[in-house]
């Protein structure tokens, strides 16, 4: 054999090394492949636990907050440390006095369709008018902060007492005709002569009349009230 055909033969031997390395070379990547992946898909949802992690205390901070901002919402108070709830609480009050604060509703509810059906309006003005009216007749801005404090209302209920008062006035006039005489001014001047003493009756007459006039609207007011409360179509399910 020659040099020549030696290294020919030599050279076919020899030359499918490469592809058996190349082979190896896939076949490793092909093993190594499901490892790295596995190994990539392990921190995507470490990455993703973590975010979900974050998130969930970062609410449950936010839920804490407002929670001691508005602790009131959900606990009222505590007995040596046990904690009274808000829901005990409404369903105690609920049971007594559910009833009598379910009409209080149905009230301001008829009394405010009524008043949208005479197109009646109240303005903020009228109130503050008859709230310094009402501060006077008490004797002054303490002696009526006294007072609501013991019929167990705020101002803001105060000024929604008279707003509402007020609009009532105002719907009894409008559908009502109401006059008061001079001759029962003078039976009532002569019928509480005790009331009036050393006073003539042209003195107070006007302010008889006022007493009268508001008489005649609570008057009213109530036959009203227990009119249209027959009338009303009104569901209760205490």
């Amino acid at each position: 054999m020659t040099k020549a055909n030696t290294i020919k033969s030599i050279k076919k031997i020899s030359s499918p090394m490469p592809k058996t390395k190349k082979s190896v070379k896939v076949i490793k990547q092909l093993r190594t492949a499901p490892i790295k992946a596995i190994i990539t898909n392990k921190k995507n949802l470490n990455t993703i636990f973590f975010i979900k992690l974050l998130l969930v205390v970062a609410v449950g901070v936010l839920v804490f907050l407002l929670v001691q901002k508005n602790k009131n919402i959900f606990i009222v108070g505590t007995v040596n440390k046990s904690p009274v709830s808000r829901w005990e609480l409404n369903a105690k009050m609920s049971d007594k006095y559910a009833s009598q604060t379910f009409e209080e509703i149905v009230s301001e509810r008829l009394l405010n369709e009524n008043l949208k059906k005479n197109k009646i309006e109240v303005t903020s003005q009228e109130v503050q008018d008859e709230l310094v009216k009402i501060k006077a007749q008490y004797g002054g801005e303490e002696q009526f902060k006294a007072a609501i404090v013991q019929f167990g209302m705020t101002e803001e209920k105060a000024l929604k007492s008279i707003e509402q008062s007020i609009g009532l006035k105002k719907l009894i006039e409008a559908i009502s005709k109401i006059e008061i005489s001079d001759e029962v001014i003078s039976k009532y001047f002569t019928d509480n002569k005790a009331n009036y003493t050393g006073k003539k009756l042209e003195d107070v007459a006007t302010e008889i009349k006022n007493i009268l006039y508001q008489q005649e609207i609570y008057t009213k007011s109530q036959e009203w009230y227990s009119q249209i409360r027959k009338e009303a179509k009104v569901s209760s399910f205490l």
